[in-house]
Parts: structure tokens; sequence; C-alpha cells
């Protein structure tokens, strides 16, 4: 089964989403004001789409009760960044339930 290649992109003068399709390779990559983030090719509990950056929740993992994590891009792989604990790949983690984003739900990270 071939992975769904797409992205989305966060405009970081305006704070919001765009639509990629509406820009160039030039205008998304080499303008500092966008962050383009790719999709990871899984989806969550709800049938949403799990791309990097998102925050995710995780209800039990390796018997650590309420996980909350970012999602990354690293070493050419997907992974939970726990942010103070070990990262984990990402198709390794059941029950993934995404909550927000870094850019729009910063204050699920504190």
């Amino acid at each position: 089964m071939q992975r769904v290649i797409k992205f989305r992109v966060w405009d970081s003068v305006y704070l919001n989403w765009k639509n990629p399709e509406d820009y160039t390779y030039t205008e998304l990559f080499l303008d500092d004001k966008y962050i383009v983030q790719q999709f990871t090719g899984m989806i969550d509990e709800d049938g949403k789409d799990i791309y990097e950056g998102d925050i995710i929740f995780c209800k039990v993992y390796y018997g650590i009760e309420n996980r909350i994590g970012i999602v990354d891009y690293f070493a050419s792989s997907f992974i939970v960044d726990w942010r103070n604990q070990i990262d984990d790949p990402l198709d390794e983690i059941p029950d993934i339930k995404v909550i927000g984003n870094i850019f729009e739900n910063p204050e699920l990270l504190k």
C-alpha cells in the first residue's frame, strides 16, 4: 500500500492555514513565513489525518497513562516527542487522538 503524500501550510504572519495547492514550491519552501508540514499517512481513532506538528493524546502507552506528545519528523521517520521522555515511533503507538497542533493549541503542552 502506498502512502498518500500531502501537506498543510501554516502562515506564521497571518496565523492561519493556507491551501498548499495555491502556492508554488518556491513560495512555500523559500519564504520563511510558511511552515510546511507533511501528512504522516496515519489517521487517529476518530478518522482525523495526523500531520507533523499535531499534538496527540494516548490513554496508555508502556504503562504510562494520559500521555501528550508532539508528532515530529526525525531521521526519515515520524516520531512522537513526549517532551521530557524518550521519543517513540509514531506507528507503534496505539489509540492516538489528535487534540490540537503546535500553532493553534500551544497551551496543551503546558
